[in-house]
């Protein structure tokens, strides 16, 4: 069970089920564009959520506490995805397409996962690291890549910089109680 949370990864992910179990968790997502000329723009937040459905795992990400670092990059952040509508990214993961791993043998694989981002739902594959420690606690790596425009989400611009519609998104998460 510690390798459900495998799929943390990613990122940005609609709200959980009543039935839902919130898992103890500790974690970060980070979300990776590029641009023009070297042009690199990097957000993290720590607002990542992981929840035990009956059949999946739904990790979930508040879009509006993604910092860049930059106050203005931020708000063109937020504008872009349209966080005041779409205020969570989600990401759903069925439990019997996961493998878990066991006290000192970790589990590396790959998962197709249901991504709920900017009011659209799109499956996206998940590469992932899952490591049981001892304590019962588990160690979560994962990463996905999307397409802005799957999403039909406007890539941010400013003073005539576009970032490529091409992100990356990370997740390191470190969850008991699977």
């Amino acid at each position: 069970m510690a390798a459900r949370s495998l799929l943390t990864t990613l990122l940005l992910i609609s709200s959980a089920a009543p039935e839902a179990v919130p898992l103890e968790r500790a974690g970060e997502v980070t979300v990776l564009a590029r641009g023009p000329g070297g042009l690199r723009i990097e957000g993290k937040s720590t607002e990542v959520s992981l929840a035990e459905e009956a059949s999946a795992l739904l990790f979930k990400v508040r879009l509006a506490t993604i910092d860049t670092g930059i106050g203005l990059r931020n708000r063109h952040l937020r504008q872009s995805l349209e966080v005041d509508k779409f205020p969570d990214a989600t990401l759903r993961v069925k439990l019997a397409d996961l493998e878990f791993p066991k006290e000192g043998s970790p589990v590396e694989s790959q998962v197709t996962g249901e991504l709920m981002l900017h009011g659209h739902s799109r499956p996206v594959l998940v590469r992932y690291r899952a490591e049981r420690r001892a304590g019962g606690l588990t160690r979560i790596a994962g990463s996905l890549q999307l397409d802005m425009r799957d999403f039909e989400i406007v890539p941010p611009s400013y003073l005539g910089v576009t970032v490529s519609r091409d992100v990356a998104v990370a997740v390191d998460l470190t969850v008991g109680s699977l």
